[in-house]
């Protein structure tokens, strides 16, 4: 009798061998991907932000002066407000408050395209402020390392700015704005408060690479901006405005949104080459442990087989030969 069918064929097995090569090519996908994530994540940093705008129908430039609290000096004020208004901005100066920290938290929001800070900086690249220090005052800035206690030459403790107060508590964005920070050591090593307010969206920075007297910023700042208004751009006039300071040797330098991006995309793909040579050990090596003994053992057959045949080989005339 014959055998009757179902009238539906059995579905065929997926080969084993296809199976296992789907797995680890999906699990190398995975593995990219976290790669990737982590080598971001771990920048600390962005590749991209999001610049505000303004509507002001001419360019308008801050000069916040904490230095003036101690070492105040109007003939600076009089000639950086000589400089911008001739430059096209329109200046508004800022003196040393009680309520520092607040403004320079509403700072971004304030549209303004110049910023200027005549400040003293202290460890880790922080802002020193005018306003006094106390441990009930802004405590979860203070907890989250946004806010650090600082003090000049001995005297009384002020707030200082982190580059994570920049980053963090600020509010807005800086609408394309150029920054100048005036105190020492701005864009020294890891040039953290440069990159934290470019985070922010400023497009340009200027700050000294080591420690630098009052009298040498102050002039060279004057000279940065009279530059500006004889139609240099920001790159050639700190090359030529920021003559090296003959006290400390500290000379003015630049560091602009793009540059900062540029390093940061190297930094990553360095990170990513990194964390890929680990991925591979990763997958290669826990798999080599399955495949390494059945390619031994398919080789072994090959040698066994090829042996095999030259026993089982017909012996010729030519073989009986005998060389004399």
């Amino acid at each position: 009798m014959a055998n009757t069918t179902t009238g539906s064929e059995p579905r065929r097995a997926i080969p084993r061998k296809s199976r296992s090569r789907s797995n680890l090519l999906l699990s190398i996908v995975i593995l990219l991907i976290l790669m990737v994530g982590i080598a971001a994540w771990r920048t600390d940093n962005y590749l991209w932000r999001f610049s505000a705008s303004h509507g002001n129908s001419h360019a308008r430039a801050l000069v916040m002066d904490q230095l003036a609290l101690n070492y105040p000096d109007p003939s600076f004020t009089t000639n950086i407000t000589n400089a911008l208004n001739s430059a096209g901005y329109s200046a508004d100066y800022s003196g040393p408050t009680l309520t520092a920290v607040d403004a320079f938290r509403q700072l971004p929001n304030q549209g303004y395209d110049l910023v200027i800070i005549r400040a003293h900086t202290g460890s880790s690249q922080s802002i020193i402020t005018a306003e006094p220090y106390s441990t009930s005052e802004f405590v979860t800035d203070q907890l989250a390392g946004r806010l650090v206690p600082a003090q000049v030459e001995g005297g009384p403790l002020f707030f200082a700015l982190t580059p994570k107060f920049v980053r963090q508590s600020m509010m807005g964005s800086f609408p394309g704005s150029t920054i100048i920070v005036m105190g020492c050591s701005a864009l020294e090593g890891s040039q953290d408060i440069a990159s934290a307010f470019l985070d922010r969206g400023a497009n340009f920075f200027v700050g000294w690479d080591s420690s630098v007297s009052i009298i040498h910023t102050d002039a060279s700042t004057v000279a940065l901006v009279r530059m500006i208004s004889a139609g240099s751009s920001w790159p050639e006039a700190t090359n030529r405005a920021g003559g090296t300071d003959p006290v400390y040797g500290a000379k003015l330098q630049y560091l602009d949104w793009n540059t900062l991006v540029q390093s940061r995309t190297s930094d990553l793909i360095s990170k990513l080459l990194v964390w890929a040579v680990l991925g591979s050990i990763l997958v290669v090596g826990p798999t080599s442990v399955f495949v390494a003994p059945k390619l031994i053992a398919s080789l072994d057959r090959v040698r066994e087989r090829v042996v095999t045949r030259r026993k089982e080989r017909p012996v010729t005339n030519d073989d009986r030969t005998v060389k004399k």
